[in-house]
């Protein structure tokens, strides 16, 4: 294949923050639900979602060309990406997308330069305290956050049952497992196995009910937190710093048993160039939470840091590896 001349790659790579921003606004549109199994025009679709008949099919024309929908004769259809757009689809994304969207991320993004200079986490130069306090003052992008964390779960459900065979535990403990869908897949799929669901006290207060499945609110940073025979962790360690990531595994490490194993799922930094989800994951959390997504060579640190030994990295179907530790 013949390489794209560099003043043209430089051009695209610029201006490349169209193509997401397009996603972003046509999501929030609804367009992916409008649209059903017959092509529609840009007019029709504009009708139907109240928006600018040319400023869509602009739109619709970026995203066509990175396969989110597609031309069809004089009209826009599905294509696998975009049926993901759907609200009805059992994978779908655009709680996720819809997330990325949002005034916070958007604007965090934009003032990346700040901690390119600092290193000061973006989301709190544009939004005094950062996430968290954003969240509790726009109840309507919390309510999108959670659902995108939701779906985010679903998609890491799917590599966590295929990687790995939790019939081998007895007791499960999910650390800041949020509210319980993938421990819920996890106990379905391990009919024998008892679960206990660890966050703070206002999280496991609305999470989901299973008949093997305990509460156990509390703080991964004060403990004391359960005894189990596996401890699942996902993706809570890329939220954090090495000193804060470090904490959390030594507090699991303080109550785990001798034979515990620590099954950590993360996407997982190549340690090359190639390109993976991770290196954006990698700057998503730079810009928004502060922390970090790490290679191979970086948990082994971490894990020894905090009193385990990096066993085993089961690779999935999926962005996700499961990185398993036993006790040090």
């Amino acid at each position: 294949m013949q390489a794209i001349p560099a003043p043209a790659f430089l051009f695209n790579l610029c201006a490349g923050y169209f193509a997401p921003r397009c996603l972003h606004l046509v999501a929030q549109l609804g367009v992916a639900d409008v649209l059903g199994n017959t092509p529609m025009s840009s007019e029709d679709l504009a009708r139907a979602t109240g928006a600018h008949a040319d400023s869509l099919h602009r739109m619709m024309r970026m995203l066509s060309s990175t396969g989110v929908f597609e031309r069809r004769g004089n009209g826009w259809a599905h294509t696998d990406y975009s049926e993901h757009l759907k609200v009805s689809h059992p994978h779908s994304l655009r709680s996720f997308v819809l997330m990325m969207g949002n005034d916070l991320n958007w604007n965090a993004a934009g003032a990346l330069g700040v901690t390119l200079r600092t290193g000061e986490t973006a989301a709190e130069v544009v939004s005094p305290g950062g996430l968290w306090p954003y969240l509790r003052a726009h109840p309507e992008d919390a309510r999108i956050f959670d659902a995108a964390m939701i779906s985010k779960s679903h998609m890491a459900i799917g590599a966590v049952l295929q990687g790995l065979d939790f019939t081998r535990y007895e007791h499960i403990a999910d650390i800041a497992g949020g509210r319980g869908h993938i421990l819920s897949a996890i106990l379905d799929a391990a009919p024998r196995a008892q679960g206990t669901l660890f966050d703070l006290p206002d999280v496991v207060a609305n999470s989901l009910a299973h008949p093997r499945m305990k509460k156990h609110p509390g703080d991964f940073f004060v403990g004391p937190l359960p005894r189990a025979d596996a401890y699942l962790v996902s993706n809570i360690l890329h939220d954090w710093l090495d000193p804060q990531a470090i904490s959390i595994l030594r507090h699991i490490r303080e109550v785990a048993p001798a034979h515990a194993e620590l099954l950590v799922l993360e996407m997982m930094l190549p340690e090359g160039p190639e390109p993976h989800p991770a290196v954006v994951m990698d700057l998503i959390m730079l810009s928004l939470a502060g922390g970090r997504e790490r290679t191979q060579g970086q948990y082994d640190a971490l894990f020894a840091e905090g009193g385990f030994k990096l066993d085993r990295i089961i690779s999935t179907h999926s962005p996700y590896s499961i990185l398993v530790g036993k006790v040090a």
